[in-house]
């Protein structure tokens, strides 16, 4: 029989420890408080903020052996860019903020912005307990207890 306290197969406690240790930035507990604030209204990233980000994706795109490797074109403002949806679950500082966010790139390969639903999604490609968080906050925000919002910076559509 499941005690009380259990929520999606652990309990109460163990979910909370998880939270506090994985929001292990500023940036991250921005994105969740603001989220818990309800309003809906994109978030715009600072420009601190994007340059960490720009460095993981360059090194990321490093990795892959070219600037654009994977990148589909996209015309914004009748201008040519690249886009492709990049995975910060690997990253500290972007994996309980980010996820799968889509970065846009200019001609020669450099990030000039990025554009993200901070939401609750649950997806079945996390283990058991990030699972277990997120199905949690899903059930709260279909109380009313937060928002999903646009998380966004630069060049996007």
């Amino acid at each position: 029989m499941q005690q009380e306290t259990d929520l999606f197969g652990f309990s109460i406690k163990t979910l909370s420890d998880r939270v506090k240790e994985k929001l292990n930035t500023p940036f991250e507990e921005e994105c969740l408080e603001h989220y818990f604030k309800g309003s809906g209204k994109a978030k715009k990233l600072s420009p601190e903020v994007f340059k960490r980000l720009s460095d993981v994706v360059t090194k990321k795109q490093q990795k892959e052996g070219a600037p654009l490797a994977g990148a589909s074109p996209v015309q914004i403002d009748g201008n040519p860019y690249f886009y492709k949806c990049i995975s910060f679950y690997d990253t500290d500082e972007f994996d309980y903020s980010l996820g799968c966010a889509t970065v846009y790139f200019d001609v020669d390969g450099n990030p000039v912005g990025v554009a993200d639903k901070y939401d609750f999604d649950p997806a079945g490609h996390r283990n058991g307990i990030e699972e277990a968080l997120v199905k949690l906050v899903s059930a709260m925000s279909a109380l009313g207890l937060g928002k999903a919002y646009a998380l966004e910076y630069g060049i996007h559509p």
